[in-house]
């Protein structure tokens, strides 16, 4: 899987670049059609049942001496030696005695109606997260994707941050069909102190049926009436989820995913920008998230007070991105700490539910999880309205791919009015030519007198410059709601529109995978049908509704219609394949309106030549 930062991914870079153009030939058009004619939280406890009640405060005991270490000890049913401490201990001090746990690691998998989890009872850790109602080439898609170095998530080591994980076997305990619980006797060596220290440890895992949001709770309970023996420069434990999310994905350059580094502080989303080494947000966020293109992993937990540590790797295919978060040091005998995260999609639906108490089991409120969404595009309001028409066509047809057609039908129909009146001011335009070349030779030494010469021959024969460009820029705000709405529209993922060639309208389109190969400088690894077909559209498109150009036009026209296409090509390779299927279809549309229009002028020329004739 690849984390690609938002700041640099290719899918902003087209957005902008497709973006760009556009106004490049809308603007080009208007000059050479004037100067150059042409025709054209307060969130309730997890359910904790054997959790001890929290015990001691600040003022009742003090913080536990820093530099205390948590050792491993082998279980009481193994006869060879404890192993080393994991930090330089005294040689004063007792190894760790024998406790009762595992001999061997076992894997444990809780099921809900839309989630299925498995952890290992090394650590008490999660290693697989499978989402039920979304699929992926591999099967239901895992939301959990093992890195090459650390291949568990919600590992928790007794120090800060960098501190080795505990990974010793754990005693595990269903307390109820979505309830798990990881338990195991540890010991601490304490500055000062010649006998360790032993405490108990559990991981509390809670799911419930319909929800994506799952609540971990870390108990601790020191054996004595004293604080926890967890003081690492002032740090307790961390606990870190990492390398990086699912589902797993591949170099597909803009149509591929994406990820962003995103807080809620202080009533604000942030996004994070990527540094080359470990930082923290200058703020303590209520929620921290991992996005992708589709789904989200966010963290929200529930202390007073915690560190946030975000560690990102250089951009890349096999980036990897990793969170934690460094607890401070405990001054009770007891703790337990709630944790939440939300490991699902990013649909509204599903996240707004945890801004209300009695809309998830955990009554939990006021989240703002929906946050995490890409919602201050002004065209959101269009973008949602073509969304609304598109599914409504796929509740009559059920596929995206016609869905898509029809949508381009109907947005078609409904400016065809505007591209009308369009084709008839160009029109207008080359009638207007030759007097306008007069007007341009007598007065081409005087600008401003050009000008004033061209506004009141516009004028007199009743026709404004712009009236062929503005219905060019009417339809511009529609193209770019468009394009997000295929890049982005959840339903489209996994959605086929012609199988065994565009099984995923999501994705960029696949004829032949190079294998390991890629072509040199465009990073390219397949052969792609579709940008193909949209040149040849396109090409097309420009030979119905551009007519001939003589002069410095026509070479102007030559180069923006053969000159585009090419260039788009190498821009739109690797978008989705929803997206080329809309242009492929707006580019068909346009020529069979192009023919309907030629006709109607034609037929409105002959119109007004016999009324001069009748004069």
């Amino acid at each position: 899987m690849s984390i690609i930062n938002n700041d640099s991914g290719d899918n902003k870079r087209t957005v902008i670049a497709v973006a760009l153009s556009v106004v490049v030939i809308t603007v080009g058009f208007w000059v050479q059609g004037t100067f150059f004619p042409a025709s054209h939280n307060t969130a309730a406890p997890l359910p904790t049942p054997t959790a001890p009640a929290a015990a001691g405060s600040p003022s009742e005991v003090s913080t536990a001496p820093s530099g205390s270490a948590v050792l491993s000890q082998a279980p009481s049913s193994v006869a060879s030696p404890a192993p080393a401490p994991t930090v330089a201990q005294a040689p004063t001090q007792k190894s760790p005695p024998p406790v009762d746990a595992p001999v061997a690691e076992r894997n444990y998998v809780i099921d809900t109606d839309i989630l299925e989890a498995t952890f290992t009872n090394k650590g008490g850790d999660l290693i697989s997260l499978k989402l039920k109602k979304h699929k992926d080439l591999q099967g239901y898609v895992d939301l959990f994707v093992p890195g090459t170095q650390d291949k568990q998530g919600f590992s928790v080591a007794f120090g800060d941050v960098g501190t080795a994980p505990m990974r010793d076997l754990m005693n595990a305990r269903m307390i109820d069909s979505k309830t798990i619980e990881f338990s195991r006797t540890l010991y601490a060596s304490v500055p000062g102190k010649t006998d360790l220290v032993p405490f108990t440890y559990k991981k509390v895992y809670s799911f419930h049926d319909g929800e994506y949001l799952f609540g971990l709770a870390v108990i601790l309970d020191n054996s004595q009436n004293e604080p926890l023996p967890l003081n690492q420069n002032g740090v307790a434990y961390t606990l870190a989820f990492g390398p990086r999310i699912g589902p797993t994905i591949t170099q597909t350059g803009s149509g591929g995913d994406i990820r962003k580094i995103l807080i809620y502080a202080e009533g604000k989303r942030r996004e994070e920008k990527q540094k080359n080494q470990p930082w923290s947000p200058n703020v303590q966020p209520l929620w921290s998230a991992i996005t992708g293109k589709y789904f989200t992993f966010i963290a929200i937990p529930q202390l007073v007070s915690y560190k946030t540590v975000f560690t990102e790797s250089a951009p890349s295919v096999t980036q990897t991105t990793a969170m934690a978060f460094a607890r401070p040091a405990i001054p009770a005998s007891t703790q337990t700490d709630t944790w939440y995260f939300y490991f699902g999609p990013e649909l509204n639906s599903d996240l707004a539910r945890y801004d209300y108490s009695d809309r998830n089991g955990f009554q939990l409120k006021d989240l703002q999880l929906e946050n995490v969404l890409d919602n201050a595009n002004i065209l959101k309001p269009l973008e949602d309205l073509l969304k609304f028409i598109m599914n409504l066509f796929y509740k009559l047809i059920p596929n995206y791919g016609v869905s898509i057609i029809l949508l381009t039908v109907l947005v078609k129909v409904l400016f065809f009015p505007l591209s009308r009146k369009s084709s008839m001011a160009s029109a207008r335009m080359a009638e207007l030519q030759p007097k306008m070349a007069e007007i341009q030779a007598k007065f081409k030494n005087n600008p401003q007198k050009l000008n004033q010469e061209l506004a009141e021959f516009y004028k007199k024969e009743g026709y404004n410059p712009m009236s062929g460009c503005l219905p060019m820029l009417v339809q511009f705000p529609l193209f770019i709601a468009m394009y997000s709405l295929f890049n982005t529209h959840f339903d489209l993922r996994g959605a086929s529109f012609i199988p065994g060639w565009i099984p995923d309208l999501s994705m960029p389109e696949s004829v032949w995978h190079f294998g390991g190969f890629q072509i040199p400088l465009l990073g390219w690894t397949d052969l792609r049908l579709l940008p193909i077909i949209y040149v040849g559209s396109q090409l097309l498109y420009g030979k119905f509704t551009q007519m001939p150009q003589t002069g410095q036009s026509a070479s102007q026209m030559k180069l923006m219609m053969y000159g585009m296409p090419i260039m788009f090509f190498f821009i739109l390779y690797n978008v989705p394949s929803g997206l080329l299927v809309y242009w492929i279809a707006n580019n068909v549309l346009t020529i069979a309106q192009q023919l309907v229009i030629n006709d109607y002028i034609k037929v409105h020329k002959a119109k007004a030549a016999a009324a001069r004739l009748g004069k």
